[in-house]
This record gives C-alpha cells, sequence and structure tokens, in this order.
C-alpha cells in the first residue's frame, strides 16, 4: 500500500481479495483531479497517471501482487538509474481488481489531512446500536467536537470527562432540576465522543468500551436517584422510581449478556431491535423535555413502563431467533 494513503475497513475487506492493482472507478473522497487516472483494456493496467485522459478508474494505492513484479522492476533498474511506479504498472499490466464506494484516500497537503480528519470521524460512528435521537441529533454534534479533539485529547480522557460531565447534572438537581436536565442531554451529546475518537484514531479497545459502559450506568442511576430524591416522592411513589431505575440499567444488560452468552452484537443478530423505543439516548431526551415541562412523576411511569417493555420484546426476539 501506499504510505499517505488511509483505508477504512470496508475497502480493505474487499480489496486483500482481488489480484493486482485495486482500482475505483467512482472514488468517493479524493479529489478526481488530482488522483492517479488508470486506463483499463481487457481487465489488465494499461497506462496510469495524473495525466491520464478520461480515465477509466482511478489508482487506490492498494496492490495485491505476486513475485512476477519483481522481474519488471529488475528490467527496468537494468535501463534506468532510476523510475516510477506507474512505468512499473505499465509494463507489468497487472490486473485490476475493482472495489468502488469504500473508504479510501489520499493525504497530500495540510488541506488532505484536515478533509481526511473529518471523513475518519465520520466514519468512526458506531455500526450499529445507536437510538433514534443520537442518529438524528446527537452524532450530528458529537462527530464535530470529534473533529475539533482528535488530535487533542485521548478516547479515555474524553471518556473521563463525559462521566464527569454527567455526574454534575446529577449534582445540579440541587440548584435547577431544569438546568440539570439539559446538562445531562448535554452528557448524552458527548457520550459519542470517546467512542469516534477512538475509532478515527484507531485506538479501539474492548476495555474502553467496558468501562465507558459501567460509567454509564453509574451517571444514570445518579441523577435518577437525585431528582427523585430533590422532589420528594411520598413513599408510596418509590417503587415506580426503582422500577424506572431498575429498567434504565436493564436495557443495555439484555443486549450486553446476549454478546457474552452468545458472542454476537444483538443489534446486528435481531436488526429490528434498533428500532425499539427506550435506547439510552432516547431515554434522556425524554427525560429533559418532561422535566423541563415540570412532569417529574410523569416521567418515571414513563421510565417504568417504557424500559420494561423494551426489556421484554428484547428478550422476545432474542428467544425467537435463537429457537427459530
Amino acid at each position: 500500500v501506499m504510505g499517505d494513503h488511509i483505508y477504512g475497513d470496508g475497502f480493505v475487506e474487499e480489496a486483500v481479495h482481488g489480484e493486482g492493482l485495486v482500482v475505483d472507478p467512482a472514488p468517493r473522497y479524493v479529489d478526481r483531479a488530482e488522483a492517479t487516472g488508470v486506463r483499463i483494456e481487457g481487465g489488465r493496467v494499461v497506462a496510469i497517471g495524473k495525466d491520464v485522459p478520461d480515465p477509466d478508474a482511478y489508482d487506490t494505492g492498494f496492490f495485491v501482487l505476486d513475485p512476477t513484479i519483481f522481474a519488471v522492476t529488475a528490467a527496468l533498474a537494468q535501463r534506468k538509474a532510476s523510475f516510477e511506479l506507474s512505468e512499473v504498472m505499465a509494463q507489468a499490466k497487472p490486473p485490476v481488481h475493482i472495489v468502488s464506494g469504500k473508504l479510501w484516500t489520499d493525504v497530500d497537503t495540510p488541506a488532505d489531512l484536515k478533509r481526511a480528519r473529518a471523513i475518519l470521524v465520520s466514519h468512526a460512528v458506531k455500526g450499529t446500536g445507536d437510538g433514534l435521537v443520537s442518529r438524528l441529533i446527537n452524532r450530528r454534534v458529537s462527530t464535530r467536537i470529534s473533529r475539533l479533539l482528535v488530535d487533542r485529547v485521548t478516547p479515555w480522557q474524553a471518556t473521563w470527562a463525559t462521566f464527569g460531565v454527567g455526574l454534575l447534572s446529577a449534582g445540579l438537581n440541587l440548584l435547577s432540576p431544569a438546568a440539570a436536565a439539559v446538562l445531562y442531554q448535554v452528557s448524552s451529546v458527548l457520550d459519542g465522543v470517546d467512542g469516534e475518537i477512538a475509532r478515527a484514531s484507531m485506538r479501539t479497545s474492548p476495555l474502553g468500551g467496558w468501562v465507558d459502559s459501567v460509567l454509564d450506568r453509574y451517571v444514570d442511576l445518579a441523577y435518577l436517584l437525585s431528582l427523585a430524591a430533590v422532589v420528594q416522592f411520598p413513599t408510596s411513589f418509590w417503587p415506580v422510581v426503582a422500577l424506572g431505575l431498575l429498567g434504565s440499567v436493564l436495557v443495555s444488560y439484555s443486549t450486553e449478556r446476549f454478546r457474552g452468552a452468545f458472542g454476537e452484537d444483538m443489534y446486528r443478530t435481531v436488526p429490528i431491535l434498533r428500532f425499539l423505543p427506550g435506547k439510552r439516548d432516547e431515554r434522556i431526551l425524554l427525560t429533559m423535555v418532561l422535566v423541563l415541562l415540570g412532569l417529574v412523576r410523569e416521567l418515571f411511569w414513563v421510565l417504568a413502563v417504557l424500559t420494561h417493555l423494551r426489556v421484554f420484546l428484547t428478550l422476545l426476539l432474542g428467544y425467537r431467533r435463537k429457537t427459530a
């Protein structure tokens, strides 16, 4: 591969199964005017270079070559003191392997670097598991934040900073439940930053995901408990509060236990689960709205019903999939 190129996982997964020069007829992430064009005849390279008129495809900088390429380079070395890769390709006429629509780009200038950073962050969004609010609202904000921080902050720093904001929202309930609810939603938006930075900078780890998930539960329990304490519900209402708290934990626990039991991402195994309401991002936005409207009692009723309904449906869908 070319050292100044960046490739997404999807690109590499397809490219390694090819042979010869990997090309893209319709690249999405490069300036075609600056890209290296390739002329193809009979499925093989006949010309390659930035000056190729109306190219059939573009060089991705990814090659899957056999040892015969060294015979070509040896012959060129005998005739010339120096030569370019384009000359090797034109002489060897290797086959082409088409990979189109996947992430790849080259980085030659500071402007390219800035563009590549934005591309990497936009592709660093979690593949599955995001709720409706994250897909439509939170990610639009968190990816912009991640672009600014990806070269300045580590994923761990982002994780602990978000945890701090979440705990601060819980403490703020003592002064202003309305302001606390807004800050709780802010922490939900920031919750995507650590993962985006990790994926964009290739620093993902199971440990990071595990710690982040545990800290999220601490934030949710701390916020909801402090909210319920500040409102001073009568003793008779605390079973509803307890159901809301328990359900908020079980929503994520039910899918994580599926992963632990079967080694599968439940959102991939049961895709419809992505569209069931009640995920954390949706609950937090709903919490902010109802608190701002002064409907705190109604909030805990909704959490008590919604979360346990989702857990029941998660169990039902998982059972059906595994016994089908």
